[in-house]
């Protein structure tokens, strides 16, 4: 017998008409354990059929998977040194919170929404890096809580976890030139990331600070991510070879740069910090196993992650909830690859 027109769905509705308990149906719109599967989707199709659902988006209730979706492009995770963490974080922070994470990878050349987007089976969305803003429109368009980490779309409104790379730039440049360098060259794809270019601002904003001017010739801001990743020391040190000045430091846009590049000055018979001093920026394993050991600014890479789950559960569980860019702070972590010079 179908339910009179404008009558408020109950739980009880649902049971009655499976001839189940309350307390299951509960347990099913939840997500919760305690019913079978098969229980599960008998209770969601009878809930959408007697206008449960909609009821319940109506009223500003939502019915909640317990589901996170993590989004993130492919050759992102390759650098196994930096994103792992973040995803650590994520998974972390949304265990405690008793939600699963689904790990999605998207490719440039082609933005597919995932099915677990498109069946409205998560409850909030993560994307980790860099994003395209008309896929963050499209994604956008499932009215899904969404926070981006280690990116913030200029046009595209949304919550972002990012670092203080502007300050920590400067600090790291500070710090080289307090060690007496004023020939400082900058070494990083900036156009690879937001992160990269945010530290080229602050590694500017320093030496002007100082007074110092930016030489050209001594940054190399281009082809130097990808040999960094696969850690290609030949091909910098091809870049290198034939440069008629080097710099007396070099400030890299991370320390996968900073790892190869101080593979490449070796090869080519420089010695760091001898000849050249070093510096990284997001303190990876690798900063304790390169030779000379790396100085580098730290982030706390788990940190954001668990920042991210955190800020999405505040908007998942507040729709009026306004999201805010959280920039973590970042430290100088002192090793041995910076030289003082008179």
């Amino acid at each position: 017998m179908p339910m009179e027109k404008n009558k408020k769905i109950r739980l009880k509705d649902i049971a009655d008409k499976l001839g189940i308990s309350v307390n299951a149906v509960s347990l099913a719109l939840n997500n919760k354990v305690g019913v079978s599967d098969e229980t599960r989707l008998k209770v969601l199709r009878v809930a959408d059929t007697l206008g449960y659902l909609d009821q319940c988006k109506a009223s500003g209730r939502k019915h909640h998977y317990n589901n996170i979706c993590v989004m993130l492009e492919e050759k992102v995770f390759k650098d196994t040194r930096f994103y792992p963490k973040v995803i650590l974080g994520i998974e972390n922070e949304a265990k405690i919170n008793n939600y699963d994470t689904i790990i999605n990878f998207i490719s440039k050349e082609r933005y597919d929404i995932p099915l677990s987007i498109e069946r409205g089976k998560v409850d909030g969305i993560i994307v980790i890096g860099h994003i395209d803003d008309e896929y963050l429109k499209m994604l956008k368009s499932f009215k899904i809580p969404i926070i981006l980490v280690d990116y913030a779309s200029m046009s595209v409104n949304t919550g972002a976890v990012l670092t203080q790379n502007i300050p920590g730039a400067f600090k790291a440049t500070e710090y080289l030139i307090k060690n007496g360098h004023r020939d400082i060259g900058f070494f990083g794809e900036i156009d690879a990331a937001m992160s990269f270019y945010e530290r080229w601002l602050g590694f500017n904003m320093a030496l002007k600070h100082y007074n110092i001017h930016v030489l050209t010739e001594l940054c190399i801001t281009e082809n130097v991510e990808e040999n960094a990743l696969q850690n290609n020391y030949m091909a910098i040190a091809d870049m290198l070879k034939d440069k008629e000045k080097y710099p007396t430091a070099w400030f890299c846009a991370n320390d996968s740069a900073a790892a190869v590049l101080i593979n490449a000055l070796k090869y080519l018979g420089k010695k760091v910090p001898d000849d050249i001093s070093v510096i990284g920026f997001d303190d990876i394993d690798i900063c304790a196993m390169t030779e000379p050991q790396l100085t580098t600014m730290h982030i706390n890479m788990v940190e954001m992650g668990t920042a991210a789950v955190k800020e999405l559960l505040q908007s998942i569980q507040n729709p009026n909830y306004m999201q805010r860019h959280i920039r973590l702070p970042v430290r100088l972590e002192e090793r041995d690859s910076v030289k003082y010079i008179e």
